[in-house]
């Protein structure tokens, strides 16, 4: 047959199937840009140059990964709905006299034709737009924007070169699946397919007890998990239960709660719920999976824009719980504690809110009613591995301005990331009595880096803490070498201190005559310094490489699965209005009116149309805590703020969602009133 003929066929079956096909290329357009602009980011010479480059472009090619396997499982799965419906056009092309093998030709030039259109007019505003987004980037990662963003042709044509044949493997593959559905199937079988499986659903009891069991034991776990290191590992566990509970629940959980209340007589055989329940038991079996998959994308863009969302707004937060201090200088001693002193003030800068104290810092394994320091490691006793600080009372109320006793062998205690409820702490041999769990701390910023909990000590005076450092460094201790250390465990000394303002210039400046004094000493005693120094100012823009980072790809991502999410929304309402204008034409020649039939399709919908929202947020919900536990892991220990965030992105999402309900109703309602 003259390939002319069937070209001029693909494209005025394009044109006329432009209401499906047009928000399909639309989809398959912004995928292609979105995947060449994170593509180029990745690559792009000017981030590479930045403070912090190295983080940023882990996280943005872990961004490329994800956005690739999006975009092959988002366009192949999208394009089922039009294979779907394309069918019965096929069958009838059979039946009038075009071969199979004419309908693949035919199919392989519609599919070049999205092809070409998709990657044309996504390349071109890919590279319209990607310097504008580079500049959205510098701004998030506050850096100077960059005068250029390629370092020439040659690597443009490589990210374009990259796309393009990862969007002509995409396209491919889709060809291929379109022509197995047109070559296994008879004739009469593509003219039915519409209409196929429109026999009544059977309930699959194992499933829908499968999936409930799966959903709850997600939701276990992330509410049961208490320790920061193991709700890192078993978040993504609770992840597959749920995403794996979420699509069995919907496919077969749904039907069977509909069969229970079918077969409950009293609430069944009443006009309203006689209709309500039928219709629902159909509408649930042809577009489960679809509503399962705008439920779990409606969770992770839940997840994402609100956890990296409060990553960025509490970023200062968490920089202030690192570096307490705008100076912090750690496992020194009293003699670089003053050096360190002489120096800043030579240079004219004044200290205010100094904090000085000595301390002993070790690792330790939690256990009730104490803590043991050994070398006795399997995997179970990582998640009770906590950091250790002791320091002594009088410079707990010096640093703290508290006034508090303690007797012989009392103490003082705060634990962070976990929980200790007795009133007595065993540690080397020595028990002590837990005179009061205080809130207030002496701050140290290296133990908040760590991603174990945390114990912080006060012992009655020196004596006692020269006692407990003797104790931990002597032979008896089953430690291991690297706390053998001769003088690992001698008493150790911080000094932290702010300049006027927080001003990061000075402070900056005290950084320089820090380094410049340290160096010096150095050069004349030809003897190490104890101690490391960090500046808050100075490390500032690592911090904001990692969560601004993080924060640009969690709105990028959240843009493109929202995207999707209203790309299926879009198809499940055009292929409910089809089914529906029939089931709407059947029900009104059996005595019901039209307004009856209109109210009882109308409940129908919006139950189907907001249920993967409702479920999305319950799923949100019961993330809450585990990920609550993981944003410990950046410094940030405040739910209620992190709550606040969640409660924002939620209802964003949802006044968006409305408004994709109110814009696709209309293509539904008129579909059904044809």
């Amino acid at each position: 047959m003259n390939s002319k003929f069937l070209s001029r066929l693909a494209r005025r079956n394009l044109r006329k199937n432009a209401r499906s096909y047009g928000p399909f290329i639309l989809a398959c357009v912004l995928t292609v840009c979105m995947f060449f602009i994170i593509l180029a980011l990745a690559v792009s010479p000017s981030l590479q140059s930045m403070t912090g480059a190295t983080t940023v472009q882990v996280v943005i090619r872990y961004g490329v990964i994800v956005v690739g396997l999006f975009a092959v499982i988002f366009i192949f799965y999208t394009n089922s709905f039009l294979i779907k419906r394309r069918k019965r056009e096929f069958g009838l092309f059979n039946v009038l006299g075009l071969e199979k093998k004419h309908l693949a030709r035919v199919i392989g030039y519609e599919t070049a034709y999205t092809a070409l259109i998709s990657l044309a007019l996504g390349l071109a505003l890919g590279v319209a737009l990607a310097k504008l987004l580079l500049l959205v980037a510098a701004k998030i990662l506050g850096i100077a924007p960059p005068m250029g963003f390629f370092a020439g042709p040659r690597l443009l044509a490589a990210v374009i070169g990259v796309t393009a044949a990862l969007f002509g493997g995409i396209f491919l593959l889709i060809f291929l699946y379109s022509i197995r559905q047109v070559y296994v199937a008879r004739p009469v079988e593509l003219l039915q397919a519409e209409h196929a499986g429109e026999r009544e659903p059977r309930a699959k009891w194992l499933m829908a007890l499968l999936g409930l069991v799966c959903l709850g034991a997600g939701y276990y776990i992330a509410v049961t998990t208490t320790d920061v290191i193991q709700a890192m590992f078993l978040f993504f566990v609770a992840v597959v239960l749920v995403i794996v509970g979420t699509y069995l629940l919907f496919t077969a959980g749904s039907i069977a709660l509909l069969k229970l209340l079918k077969r409950n007589k009293r609430y069944y055989y009443k006009t309203r719920h006689f209709t309500a329940v039928s219709g629902m038991m159909y509408r649930m079996k042809q577009n489960a999976v679809g509503l399962a998959n705008i439920c779990i994308l409606s969770t992770m863009v839940l997840v994402m824009i609100s956890g990296t969302s409060c990553l960025m707004l509490g970023m200062d937060r968490a920089l202030f719980e690192r570096y307490p201090y705008d100076m912090n200088i750690s496992h020194s001693d009293e003699a670089t504690v003053a050096l360190t002193k002489k120096a800043v003030a030579e240079a004219g800068i004044v200290p205010v809110n100094e904090a000085e104290y000595s301390y002993v810092n070790f690792a330790a394994y939690s256990r009730p009613g104490g803590l043991d320091v050994t070398t006795d490691y399997t995997f179970n006793t990582e998640s009770t591995l906590c950091d250790v600080l002791v320091t002594d009372l009088d410079d707990y109320n010096r640093c703290t301005g508290q006034d508090y006793d303690l007797g012989p062998d009392e103490i003082l205690l705060k634990v962070d990331r976990m929980k200790y409820g007795s009133d007595t702490l065993e540690l080397l041999g020595k028990t002590y009595t837990v005179k009061a769990q205080v809130e207030d701390m002496v701050r140290y910023g290296l133990m908040t880096a760590n991603l174990t909990s945390t114990c912080y000590i006060v012992v009655p005076d020196r004596e006692a803490l020269t006692d407990l450092a003797a104790a931990i460094a002597s032979e008896d201790v089953r430690s291991s070498e690297q706390y053998r250390v001769d003088g690992l465990y001698t008493l150790q000394r911080f000094y932290g201190f702010d300049v006027a303002g927080h001003d990061e210039e000075t402070a900056l400046d005290a950084r320089l005559a820090v380094r410049a004094a340290w160096n010096q000493a150095l050069e004349d005693e030809g003897s190490d310094l104890e101690g490391t120094y960090e500046c808050r100012a100075w490390e500032r823009q690592d911090f904001v490489s990692l969560y601004g980072s993080l924060f640009f790809l969690g709105v990028f991502l959240g843009l493109l699965f929202t995207m999707a999410a209203i790309l299926i929304i879009y198809y499940k309402q055009m292929s409910e209005g089809r089914d529906d204008r029939e089931r709407f034409q059947i029900m009104q020649k059996v005595g019901m009116s039209r307004l009856e039939v209109k109210r009882t399709i109308q409940a129908q919908v919006l139950i189907v149309f907001f249920l993967p929202l409702v479920t999305a947020g319950l799923h949100t919900g019961f993330a809450f805590p585990i990920i609550n536990r993981v944003m410990a892991l950046f410094n940030l220990m405040s739910s209620g703020f992190y709550l606040w965030c969640v409660l924002g992105s939620f209802g964003v999402f949802a006044a968006l969602y409305a408004v994709v309900y109110v814009l696709t109703a209309r293509t539904y309602y008129r579909l059904v009133s044809m």
